[in-house]
């Protein structure tokens, strides 16, 4: 089961219902109460109607005793019961109890009002009706009655803690009451009863496209037909819907191998939309797997090393854009409290995941985070926290890496986060649109999914310039300029142009010469998305089995405040005659050392030569017309060129296979009559012999 850590289910599951205990009497004034009415013979003379709801009490009382499994048949039996005698403040307590613990917590409210009313002196009552009153945020009254709850424990402590954490409830009511004073400029929308079903629905993950949306269901007709023994519940299964010009899809399962007749959960997903990250429960304890697509297909679920998994229970998972980080939840021991935080740096050298390093403090809590989501900044982390300043329940957050730390995490405030759970925040590459799913008195049943436009977040002064992911600086983003992200997508095809190559696709910055994206495209369609950094100069580098390294200059994506780009790209193989254009390979003006931004690019293209060892190369140079410069363009053609084939030489190449050509500025690509051609003349060129 994915760990959603209900805060009903935290508080209620298990309260006796044997409402005759020894808690001392309220402060409330007897006198005012409304007569409480026994189901005894002396206060009804209808003898049958008193035993069948006698007997429906009963009934209901084993249903409940089940721990949450048969709630809905609890209450049906406890409804006849009330239709026979609503003024019985236990019987009201035990209704509330099991609206409070089932798909609809807000509605408990108004028979622990009824149990009040009937009996001030029912025992809990004052925390049962301040919970509830938290729930359909009615903050001050809520206060009072934990205020009222926790003056009985201080004088007689709960045996159950739960009940003594009053001053919790209390914070979280004025955090509620603050923030819903002061809402933040976002809209929340439920994505209604096309996808959200009367069973839990969470869990979404969103291409960065937004045109493809995951999330876990345990509606009926699961995978498997199983059924959750402590809460009657089908198995998780995990389903899909494509955006039309209609809306959203219907829903479909995914097949196998995704969903197994275990409990098989979406918690997690590449920004590509390629590679996607399960929790599955076979075992008991909870595990990430990963799973690829290929054209159509999704591979085999494979788990994540020991490393991620260890042995308590990893719930939700979260790729850096450049893949060099996982960001991941885990209540193991050594934590600061419940489910903590963690993030493993890829071992390029191991080929898997290193060892886990909390996020310590200033992110997690003593009480449970879940639901991380990194976005394509590779600094900014969205996730789900019951700490902090959470207005109740599981509360939306997002802290920033800047200047070597962890920002204090920032409620994403009132309407997005709400009394009850909130959990599961995801974004597309706009960074403001996403998905979430929430306990709200609106909803279909239980968690519901809803989509959010959120408003923009304020702009991050780094002066260290130290990205978490390690994959370079990223340059402050003001209000109103370029985007932060921006989704990079397009086609990968061969000559033929129908037919799509499966290649990998990265962004290189080419200020510092690290990556900042990877992604790879559809085996089938050569179709490729990527939710790339909206600012900035990069270099984009595209590789594939029997094509030659292709690459494109994007320095000059960061000049637009455009959300989206489409980038059509086609590769040429490798054979004789075939040639490309190194568009990544950079010199200063006029000299002729390779800058280290041209590393990433020379090294594809070795790799090229060693995986095709009878290739033979001609590596030009070329030039446009302008002078100025301490050499000629022919010499400056020459020298850049032998720049070249030294390099891959000097990485084990045999100089045979490589020839060294310069062609000053008698080949140019487009005529020589502005400085962007100029820019597209000034070229380094490979071409197969």
């Amino acid at each position: 089961m994915l760990r959603r850590n209900l805060s009903i289910s935290y508080v209620l599951l298990h309260t006796t219902l044997l409402l005759a205990q020894s808690n001392p009497r309220s402060d409330g004034n007897p006198a005012a109460a409304r007569a409480n009415v026994p189901f005894d013979k002396a206060h009804f003379a209808d003898a049958e109607g008193l035993k069948a709801a006698q007997l429906a009490i009963r009934q209901g009382d084993a249903a409940y005793a089940q721990g949450g499994r048969d709630l809905a048949t609890a209450l049906l039996a406890y409804g006849k019961a009330l239709a026979f005698n609503p003024d019985n403040a236990e019987l009201n307590t035990k209704v509330g109890l099991c609206h409070l613990n089932g798909a609809a917590p807000h509605k408990a409210l108004r028979y622990f009002q009824e149990a009040f009313a009937l009996d001030p002196a029912t025992p809990r009552i004052h925390f049962f009706l301040g919970y509830s009153y938290q729930l359909n945020a009615r903050w001050d009254e809520a206060i009072a009655e934990f205020q009222a709850q926790r003056a009985i424990v201080m004088r007689t402590p709960d045996a159950d803690r739960t009940f003594n954490m009053a001053d919790k409830h209390i914070a979280e009511c004025r955090n509620g009451r603050a923030a819903m004073a002061r809402p933040v400029a976002a809209t929340v929308t439920g994505l209604g009863p096309r996808i959200n079903s009367e069973g839990p629905d969470y869990g979404a993950l969103v291409t960065a496209d937004g045109r493809r949306l995951m999330f876990t269901s345990r509606r009926s007709g699961s995978t498997g037909g199983r059924i959750n023994k402590r809460t009657n519940e089908p198995f998780e299964d995990i389903y899909v819907c494509e955006r039309t010009a209609a809306g959203w899809s219907d829903p479909v399962p995914f097949a196998a191998p995704v969903n197994t007749a275990d409990n098989d959960a979406s918690v997690g997903l590449f920004n590509d939309g390629r590679t996607l990250v399960i929790y599955r429960d076979g075992k008991g304890s909870g595990d990430l797997f990963e799973s690829t697509l290929s054209g159509e297909a999704w591979s085999v679920p494979k788990p994540f090393p020991p490393s991620v998994n260890g042995p308590g229970h990893e719930s939700s998972a979260w790729y850096t854009a450049d893949r060099r980080w996982l960001y991941f939840t885990s209540d193991r021991e050594g934590g600061l409290g419940g489910s903590d935080i963690y993030r493993s740096a890829w071992d390029a050298s191991a080929s898997t995941w290193g060892s886990a390093e909390n996020l310590g403090p200033i992110v997690n809590t003593i009480y449970d985070e879940d639901g991380v989501f990194v976005a394509a900044d590779g600094r900014t982390l969205y996730f789900g926290s019951r700490g902090h300043n959470t207005m109740g329940g599981f509360d939306l957050f997002r802290t920033t890496w800047a200047n070597g730390t962890w920002s204090t995490p920032e409620n994403l405030g009132w309407p997005v986060n709400s009394p009850g759970d909130d959990q599961f925040l995801v974004l597309t590459a706009d960074g403001r649109t996403g998905y979430f799913s929430s306990t709200r008195a609106e909803g279909l049943g239980q968690d519901d999914l809803y989509a959010v436009e959120l408003p923009a977040p304020p702009p991050v002064v780094d002066e260290t310039a130290l990205l978490v992911s390690a994959s370079g600086a990223v340059p402050t983003v003001e209000p109103g300029g370029p985007p932060s992200t921006m989704m990079l997508k397009g086609f990968v095809k061969g000559l033929q142009l129908m037919d799509g190559v499966e290649a990998s696709i990265d962004l290189l910055d080419v200020k510092d010469a690290r990556y900042v994206a990877t992604g790879s495209t559809d085996a089938r369609t050569g179709a490729y998305s990527m939710e790339v950094p909206g600012a900035g100069e990069y270099a984009l580098h595209v590789s594939a089995d029997g094509f030659l390294p292709h690459s494109e200059d994007l320095r000059a994506v960061g000049d637009t405040a455009v959300a989206e780009r489409n980038l059509d790209i086609v590769m040429n193989p490798v054979r004789t005659g075939s040639c490309e254009v190194m568009r990544s390979v950079y010199f200063e003006p006029h000299e002729w050392k390779l800058l280290p931004a041209s590393v990433a690019e020379l090294d594809r293209l070795l790799a090229t030569l060693r995986a095709h060892p009878d290739m033979r190369l001609e590596v030009s140079g070329h030039t446009d017309n302008g002078t100025g410069g301490p050499i000629d363009n022919q010499t400056l053609s020459e020298y850049r060129a032998k720049a070249v084939v030294d390099y891959l030489v000097s990485k084990g190449i045999a100089p045979i296979r490589l020839v060294a050509k310069g062609y000053g500025d008698t080949r140019p690509l487009v005529p020589n009559d502005s400085d962007a051609h100029y820019a597209k003349n000034r070229r380094t060129e490979i071409r197969v012999l």
